[in-house]
């Protein structure tokens, strides 16, 4: 697609989300699901030579096959850890999150200087699961306070069918207008969010999406997930863009400049740039 249309823009501004459907094909996902299925490939083999796993799992599908090895494990967290979070920098990731679909959306959003924020996310949203229950929440909540004023383009994208069933995301419309609540504990669920009694008011949306749509929000934009009610994986992308010249709120880990009109040399051209960049970051946050 060639950006956002006159109408498709003023919704985003207005709502403070946008659902998208047919932005990515299925071929454009498939190589990050393949980076994906190496790394639990890997992390599996290595648990069944040291002992803790009798069966990998191989033939099972991309939506089961976590869950099933962490069913059959006392402990399947290196092998979540591989290819959840913010490890996963891998020339598969890097094709999702520079694909020129959407990076013309954001350029018709904020312009031509475009930043892949250092805050990403690859989730597995387990079958039942509890960990993984956020309540309401901006991510602007999880960034330092100088980055309120810096305009985020916000992507949440799965890359498996999602409904109301399997933990789709839900939004607040308009509440991005409604400035920035106090994030805290809140009971009843493991992760921080909005603190009781500050929910912006409005009439939540559930946002259902196939695969190769997206859901486009703003970083003051409330919104939680339904609970994985079925035995299927639900798995998807949290990525976000911003102008370079912008705080990111992550002062302490850089991201990577994916477009410029004023300096095309400085963009990354492939995983190995974003990779090098990351380095010593990451040495720092996750030896």
């Amino acid at each position: 697609m060639a950006g956002l249309n006159e109408e498709q823009l003023s919704d985003y501004l207005n709502d403070g989300y946008l659902l998208l459907e047919d932005v990515l094909s299925p071929e454009d996902l498939q190589p990050l699901i393949d980076d994906i299925t190496e790394g639990i490939d890997r992390k599996a083999r290595q648990a069944r030579a040291n002992g803790k796993l009798t069966d990998p799992f191989e033939n099972a599908p991309f939506d089961r096959r976590l869950a099933c090895l962490r069913d059959a494990m006392d402990d399947a967290t290196e092998i979540e850890k591989a290819v959840t979070g913010k490890r996963l920098k891998t020339a598969g990731m890097f094709a999702v999150i520079t694909h020129p679909a959407i990076l013309d959306i954001v350029e018709s959003v904020i312009g031509p200087e475009i930043l892949v924020h250092p805050q990403f996310n690859c989730q597995a949203k387990m079958p039942n699961e509890a960990r993984s229950q956020i309540p309401w929440h901006q991510d602007l909540g999880f960034l330092h306070p100088e980055a309120e004023a810096t305009f985020m383009v916000n992507f949440w994208i799965p890359l498996v069918d999602v409904c109301v069933e399997n933990g789709c995301l839900e939004v607040i419309p308009g509440s991005h207008r409604a400035g920035l609540k106090p994030h805290g504990e809140v009971e009843g669920y493991p992760n921080a969010g909005i603190r009781e009694g500050w929910v912006p008011d409005g009439e939540p949306v559930a946002c259902p999406v196939n695969k190769g749509g997206v859901v486009v929000f703003q970083h003051k934009t409330a919104h939680r997930s339904f609970p994985n009610r079925t035995d299927r994986i639900r798995w998807s992308l949290d990525i976000r863009y911003s102008d370079p010249s912008k705080p990111t709120g992550r002062d302490e880990v850089p991201g990577f400049l994916a477009h410029s009109s004023a300096h095309p040399e400085r963009v990354a051209k492939t995983h190995l740039d974003w990779l090098n960049l990351m380095q010593e970051v990451d040495e720092l946050l996750y030896e």
